[in-house]
């Protein structure tokens, strides 16, 4: 037995991603009108949610901060005002949204009895006072955020009164100004009175240390410690100096009166000296006159006795100067025993100022820096009075807040967009649902993917055929529309069947083909008759077996008057040639089914349908079987394995793939040869929508122009 075997006209399209975007293209204009429904129904809520959103202002105001403040009293103190940084201006983002500015702006606004900040009549029992709860409603709504890297300060607050609003800004500007004045005012008070107590328990001290002092120069008649240390120290040099002066007269006194030769040869005395020359002049006379004469010459006797006049003389000088040298010895011996003294006494004296000085000096200091103490603290106090009355905020008002006239909420961009972005992920959400719960198969690449088996072609539905559309189509009128309009697309796609088969044509392998599908209502009696007529057409020989003894749909239609059917033939009890039926529409032969209200499905399946089928395939081009379907019909299976090929119609959208899926397995099972599958009734207007790569989407954009 010769079998078929599938020409392809052009290799099926490749299975793309899932998600590739010619996919999601193609998804969303298949499910154009609920994903347009859905983007339309989104879009309404939220329009309606913007005008039934409360409408709330915002308003805004603008501080700013100095870098550094001048002061209008100069302060002598080395400390300056600290240069306003990044960090200040987070710190006084902070005191603006602090509940001490909020409960400013309650108190200076009487909010605490207004509605919607107090508490209302009906508010149940542990609620907070009134005052707090207010307090925190203005906390809460009160925004304070940097302008950038600037200085600068925005205040913002919403309400639904934009008068309200801008009241509040205002009045927590104000509050935050007027609250750095009176703070800076609190702060110096502070200080003046901290200054004035420090001053009077320093000046308390400054009292009793120089009373201290003025008590111990007075005890100790230490005047003046410096000019005291001076004068003593003076006289202490002086008295050594005379001491070693009179130790140096001592010594030289007494080594005078030690020799008595060594006194005459220091002696610078006149009388002695000129004593001495006198001796000297009279020793050389002597003589001088003892050489001449005798010794009682007369002016030998007169030298001897002035000589001896002159030693006698010079005799009691030396005594006289001797007894000088010893009596000065002793009077440099005193002198330097009573400089010696007075040295010791000076030294005893200018130790006890020594000792007196060093407390004198620790007295002093402290009297010195309780007074620069007192002196510092006092100016300090003067400065601080002086600058008092004069603080001034380190913020300044840039822009006090206007009543907007816009409301800030809803905002009608962010609701445009989000309710454009919420539309379209809703009505993709749609979508994709719609397409994953969608159980049939969609395009033929789907089918070819997941059937595992060719896809001969894919049927239009005549509903949707634009020329000649046909509202709720029987069989019967599917049938003649094929006749009526040769060149339709409906046309092609069995042409399209012809040709995968090479039905008709030189080559071709096999005769005999059963058309079934897995479930009632797939178009099998429609198609059945439609690719018989087709084959007519191209010239060849068709026969069309109706194997439905049950329904018997195409025997209603080509024979409906049929006397004799396939039941008798295969019981014997009438010919082939009597059962067969021309058809005098196309000319393609039919043999009906059993005419008897309880048919032999049995025989279906017994040698005389095989050998029927043997037979009539040397007598026609092409013989068709019209079977029941395979899920609920047993035969089917065996009629498909006695045909040389079997065609599975799926029916588009409608036909679960696992139904599917289960009657090939179950056609395999037997032994049937499956060469393809059809998807029918597709719908012409969904391919429109997305190119799905099948033959009808072609042919449609390339039909015939209309006359």
């Amino acid at each position: 037995m010769t079998q078929f075997t599938v020409v392809r006209e052009q290799d099926s399209e490749p299975d793309t991603a899932m998600f590739s975007l010619r996919n999601l293209l193609q998804m969303l204009r298949r499910r154009a009108i609920p994903l347009g429904l859905t983007v339309a129904g989104v879009l309404v809520l939220v329009a309606a949610a913007y005008m039934l959103a409360p409408r709330t202002y915002e308003a805004i105001g603008t501080v700013a901060l100095d870098r550094r403040l001048d002061e209008l009293v100069q302060s002598q103190t080395d400390v300056k005002p600290l240069t306003t940084d990044s960090s200040s201006v987070d710190t006084e983002v902070q005191v603006i949204a602090s509940p001490a500015v909020a409960a400013a702006v309650v108190d200076g606004l009487s909010l605490t009895n207004a509605p919607g900040f107090g508490v209302s009549e009906d508010a149940p029992d542990g609620t907070p006072p009134q005052r707090d709860r207010a307090i925190r409603v203005v906390q809460s709504g009160l925004e304070a955020a940097r302008t950038g890297t600037s200085y600068a300060i925005a205040v913002k607050y919403a309400a639904e009164d934009p008068i309200l609003a801008a009241r509040v800004v205002n009045a927590a500007i104000n509050a935050y100004t007027g609250g750095q004045r009176s703070s800076e005012a609190q702060r110096l008070s502070q200080e003046i009175g901290l200054l004035r107590d420090r001053i009077n328990l320093v000046r308390g001290e400054l009292l009793r240390t120089e009373r201290s002092v003025a008590q111990y120069r007075a005890r100790t008649g230490l005047i003046d410690l410096a000019a005291n240390s001076d004068a003593a120290n003076q006289a202490m040099q002086d008295l050594n100096t005379q001491l070693a002066q009179a130790r140096a007269d001592e010594a030289a006194a007494r080594a005078k009166a030690g020799s008595r030769s060594s006194i005459v040869n220091v002696t610078s005395s006149p009388t002695i000296n000129a004593l001495r020359e006198e001796q000297a002049r009279l020793a050389a006379r002597r003589a001088e006159l003892k050489e001449r004469y005798a010794e009682g010459y007369p002016q030998l006797v007169a030298i001897n006795e002035q000589l001896a006049s002159v030693n006698g003389a010079l005799s009691a000088e030396q005594s006289r100067v001797q007894q000088g040298v010893a009596a000065e010895a002793g009077v440099a011996s005193n002198r330097a025993s009573s400089l010696r003294g007075s040295v010791n006494q000076q030294q005893s004296a200018l130790m006890r100022a020594n000792t007196a000085s060093v407390q004198l000096g620790e007295l002093q200091r402290n009297a010195d820096a309780a007074r620069t103490l007192y002196a510092s603290l006092l100016d300090q106090y003067k400065q601080k009075l002086a600058a008092q009355g004069t603080e001034r905020s380190k913020a300044y008002v840039v822009a006090y807040a206007a009543p907007p006239s816009n409301p800030a909420s809803p905002n009608s961009a962010a609701y445009m967009l989000g309710g454009v972005l919420l539309a379209l992920i809703a009505g993709g959400l749609v979508a994709s649902t719609l397409e994953n719960l969608e159980g049939g198969l969609l395009h033929q690449a789907m089918a070819e993917r997941e059937l595992g088996i060719p896809v001969l072609a894919a049927i239009p539905d005549i509903e949707t055929v634009k020329d000649s559309p046909i509202k709720d189509p029987s069989p019967a009128m599917i049938a003649d529309h094929l006749l009526e309009h040769p060149t339709s697309v409906f046309a092609e796609s069995l042409r399209s069947i012809r040709s995968s088969l090479k039905l008709g044509q030189e080559g071709q392998s096999g005769k005999c083909l059963a058309v079934t599908s897995a479930v009632p209502d797939e178009g099998k009696t429609a198609t059945s008759i439609c690719l018989a007529r087709a084959c007519v057409m191209a010239g060849s020989r068709v026969l069309i077996v109706d194997c439905d003894l049950r329904h018997h749909s195409c025997s209603d239609i080509l024979a409906p008057n049929a006397a004799v059917g396939l039941s008798e033939v295969l019981r014997g009890e009438a010919r082939l040639d009597q059962a067969v039926v021309r058809d005098r529409a196309s000319g393609i032969d039919v043999l009906p089914a059993s005419v008897f209200d309880s048919p032999d499905v049995d025989i279906l399946t017994s040698g005389e349908m095989r050998n029927l089928l043997h037979s009539v395939r040397h007598d026609y081009d092409v013989v068709i079987l019209e079977t029941p379907p395979v899920l609920p019909v047993a035969e089917t299976r065996v009629l498909a394995a006695m045909a040389d090929g079997t065609i599975l119609l799926v029916r588009w959208r409608k036909t679960p793939v696992e139904v599917a899926k289960k009657a090939l397995k179950l056609l395999n099972r037997a032994e049937a040869k499956v060469i393809g599958s059809v998807l029918t009734r597709v719908s012409l207007s969904w391919t429109s929508m997305g190119s799905l790569g099948d033959d009808v989407y072609y042919y449609q954009s390339y039909g015939p122009k209309a006359a």
